[in-house]
């Protein structure tokens, strides 16, 4: 009987030996993240600041791998590359969607908002939360909103007036909005991934492209192409997105903690975003070769007479009610 006591204990304890072997070398969850910007302008900060909180507080459980600057995939191959699962996390800007939810176009729409506190506004406004969840019939969950700042355009000589773009061609973004606004300007508009753009300006593939100041002082593009006007006709911002098969397969626990983590980054990428526009901006200047045009309001009237006429164009796959209640929530501050 002793024996068998001993026999059972001695199970026992392999058993629990083994366990504890298993559980303590099993691998970590993986997300691995994608973007097509530089490490360190406010989004490929804040995917560092995401990798580095998570496997501190979630204490090895989940590993986070970042894919930054095109490494892996584009944009475009990142929104399908989640939903095959070799990737759980993205952050693609907003004309990346336009195949998947037409909305999510108002963000495109030149002119819709004048600074980064109405967008703020409308995106925390009721509408604006419900375009995060605009995506999940196709199973994108989007999950944070994160800031650049506005648009401001470059080229090859100076730009003052709409009328010094005609017959440019221009750089844009994979988006119908961008495509049917140079057209109006009279420019010729070339979507491209974000990823070739450097070498098409080195190239004289394009003659300009617009973007946010942080990615340009990112790109040193001002080198490239020296002349600049501030129209801030548009925002530059990203959907941090991730499957919904994925994000609502994890356990609860640790879904809430990345959830807690994700708001804790996104204030803090919003707020360098904000910096950055200021910084990003004045180092450009300091370059001797520079120009940058800030538009008077006659020019600015001029810069927004001719690019409104695409919201018509426009209106009926957003939604005349999703322009609407931009139009409100930008100027009423949810609190």
């Amino acid at each position: 009987m002793k024996s068998r006591v001993h026999n059972s204990v001695g199970v026992l304890c392999c058993l629990i030996f083994f366990t504890s072997v298993s559980l303590g070398n099993s691998a970590p969850l993986l997300i691995r993240f994608s973007h097509v910007v530089a490490e360190n302008t406010p989004k490929g900060i804040g995917a560092k600041m995401f990798k580095e909180r998570v496997e501190t507080r979630l204490n090895g459980r989940v590993a986070v791998e970042i894919y930054p600057a095109s490494e892996k995939f584009t944009d475009e191959q990142a929104i399908l590359a989640l939903l095959f699962g070799d990737i759980e996390l993205a952050a693609p800007s907003f004309p990346k969607f336009h195949k998947f939810s037409k909305s999510l176009e108002v963000f495109d729409l030149p002119f819709l908002f004048e600074s980064q506190e109405e967008i703020n506004n409308f995106q925390q406004s009721e509408t604006g939360q419900t375009l995060l969840s605009s995506m999940e019939n196709v199973g994108i969950k989007g999950l944070r909103y994160w800031n650049n700042g506005m648009r401001v355009i470059s080229a090859d000589k100076p730009i003052r007036e709409p009328a010094d773009l005609e017959g440019l061609l221009m750089r844009i973004e994979s988006s119908c909005v961008f495509s049917e606004q140079y057209a109006e300007l009279g420019a010729i508009p070339i979507q491209m991934p974000f990823g070739r753009l450097k070498d098409s300006l080195r190239d004289g593939v394009v003659a300009g492209y617009e973007n946010a100041w942080s990615n340009i002082a990112a790109g040193q593009l001002q080198l490239l192409r020296p002349y600049f006007i501030e129209t801030d006709h548009s925002y530059l911002g990203y959907m941090v997105v991730s499957s919904t098969s994925f994000w609502d397969s994890l356990p609860d626990d640790i879904r809430m903690e990345l959830e807690a983590i994700l708001d804790e980054v996104t204030r803090e990428v919003n707020s360098l975003a904000e910096k950055s526009a200021q910084t990003d901006r004045e180092e450009i200047m300091h370059n001797e070769n520079v120009t940058i045009v800030t538009p008077t309001d006659e020019e600015r009237l001029l810069w927004k007479k001719a690019m409104l006429p695409v919201w018509k164009k426009f209106e009926d796959e957003i939604g005349t009610d999703i322009i609407d209640a931009a139009r409100v929530a930008k100027d009423q501050p949810t609190r």
